[in-house]
């Protein structure tokens, strides 16, 4: 079912409103045959445990929706607070993205890893959703790398990137 766009004024409070939402800080990236086509992205959630699947979504047009096909190698990786340059580096792609002093490396896998991320998840892309002007993509997860369990995340919130102080309470959610 077609709905209509929402008004304009509409849309840019919409975004404001995204804005004030604190997320964690991915880089994502598609291990294409001609390398690595990657973004920036705080849109990727988890949707299931069992299988692992994880969601994130960018925009239609973008180079890494493009290589978002069925099937595609993907890798996730959770940044931590230290690496700004990398979330700086990958959110507008240029010929040193991937440098090896940001800490990206090439595995004997072919897949990219990268040193310092709080965690890395890599699979395959199983479905692709086109919502407006992006694709959602599902990535069901065949490999979790766990990082430093003393890492602070790298947090987005109001066009900047933050790092967490410290918890609110001094106890875990259970």
């Amino acid at each position: 079912m077609h709905r209509p766009a929402i008004a304009p004024a509409q849309a840019e409070l919409f975004k404001h409103a995204f804005r004030r939402h604190a997320a964690g800080v991915c880089v994502v990236v598609v291990h294409d045959d001609a390398g690595p086509v990657g973004a920036t992205m705080t849109s990727v959630a988890s949707v299931s445990a069992d299988p692992a699947v994880v969601s994130f979504s960018a925009a239609s047009s973008s180079r890494l929706a493009l290589a978002l096909a069925d099937g595609a190698e993907v890798s996730v990786y959770v940044l931590s607070a230290a690496q700004r340059p990398v979330a700086t580096a990958l959110a507008k792609p240029g010929p040193d993205a991937y440098a090896a002093d940001l800490g990206w490396e090439t595995r004997t896998d072919g897949r990219l890893a990268l040193a310092g991320a709080a965690s890395q998840l890599h699979g395959r892309v199983v479905t692709r959703v086109p919502a407006g002007a992006s694709v959602l993509a599902l990535m069901e997860v065949d490999e979790v790398v766990v990082g430093d369990p003393d890492v602070r995340p790298l947090v987005h919130h109001d066009r900047d990137y933050w790092e967490l102080a410290q918890p609110v309470t001094a106890s875990r959610l259970r």
